[in-house]
């Protein structure tokens, strides 16, 4: 069955065999032949592929692990498994096994690596960014972050976001036996005369830092500085954000 000038496959075997056949020609010399300006394609292209394989990987091995498949040939736990039959070092095994663990319980993650539109390096950050959150808010915020990162921001971005995202919840959900310093914590931005923006707030050092480091990285892409004198709060403006 042909679409286009892709043929799909008909199998698992033959979706292997097929990937395994377009890697070999990559390998090849006659890859070699491509100019390497034109090699910035190439590249970016792989990066999707690889964060493809990387989900693709994870799913099965989500299947192969619940089903406690290793114990047929004699191993007690997925990652012995792969170290023994996938020449993987256990460190590498055992990070296989956490990254499908991770991508299993932020599915919205996987979904989005799956069809390539994130990489597992971001995906990781972004796991990481939210492993302070309550369980039950992880995915909405996953959610928030790729819509961010689909509409252009930057991992600086993904940092305030995430920051702003657990100091909220910290606010409203203080420890009774620890004075955090959260309660009086908060970061507005409000529309002024002729849809000008400005913003207002009292934050931790934690979420300070995430946003000037959003500050900087806009103000380096507009090519403009966006520091205010020591002593004195940034004047940069800046695209709305949430409160916090």
């Amino acid at each position: 069955m042909c679409t286009g000038d892709a043929q799909v496959p008909g199998s698992i075997a033959g979706a292997l065999r097929m990937t395994g056949a377009g890697l070999d020609y990559l390998n090849s010399p006659a890859a070699a032949e491509l100019p390497a300006a034109a090699a910035g394609e190439v590249l970016a292209a792989l990066g999707v592929i690889s964060a493809k394989v990387t989900a693709a990987h994870a799913a099965f091995l989500r299947r192969f692990d619940a089903a406690d498949a290793h114990d047929a040939d004699g191993y007690g736990t997925s990652s012995a498994w792969l170290a023994a039959m996938t020449q993987l070092a256990t460190k590498d095994a055992k990070a296989s096994v956490r990254r499908m663990r991770q991508l299993t319980e932020h599915a919205g993650l996987a979904e989005a690596l799956a069809r390539g539109e994130l990489s597992w390096s971001w995906a990781a950050e972004i796991i990481e960014l939210t492993r302070k959150l309550p369980a039950q808010l992880r995915g909405d915020t996953d959610q928030i972050l790729l819509d961010a990162a689909a509409g252009g921001a930057t991992l600086d971005d993904l940092r305030y976001l995430a920051a702003c995202a657990l100091q909220q919840w910290l606010a409203r959900h203080p420890d009774p036996d620890e004075d955090d310093g959260f309660d009086d914590r908060y970061l507005a931005v409000g529309t002024t005369f002729g849809g000008a923006a400005c913003l207002r707030g009292d934050l931790t050092p934690e979420c300070n830092a995430a946003v000037q480091a959003v500050l900087e990285a806009l103000g380096k892409k507009a090519g403009r500085r966006t520091a205010a004198p020591r002593g004195s709060g940034s004047t940069t403006p800046c695209r709305p954000a949430v409160s916090c």
